[in-house]
């Protein structure tokens, strides 16, 4: 049980500081990635990072590789979101 209390202290600590500074992940991101869905993407890749901090910071290995590799998995679901987004405007415009 304290390896997830760590884990949640560093996970939030290294969220909010990204936050608080003003930290943009995304502006490292190709140019076609910084507009609009940018901060999306840059929100994930910096959600699987201070995950990965996290589970360092307990000392587990196992946890920090397999929560980081799932948010940077989960990061295929925004074009599939986008593109739900776009038929429903379109069946909406037909109705």
């Amino acid at each position: 049980m304290f390896d997830y209390i760590v884990f949640g202290i560093i996970d939030n600590a290294v969220m909010i500081l990204g936050a608080m500074t003003g930290y943009e992940v995304e502006k490292y991101l190709p140019k076609q990635l910084q507009k609009g869905l940018g901060a999306v993407f840059g929100a994930g890749i910096g959600n699987a990072v201070s995950d990965f901090l996290g589970g360092a910071g307990s000392g587990s290995w196992d946890l920090a590789f397999g929560t980081a590799l799932g948010c940077l998995i989960g990061l295929v679901f925004i074009p599939m979101f986008v593109y739900i987004g776009k038929l429903r405007k379109l069946y909406k415009r037909n109705i």
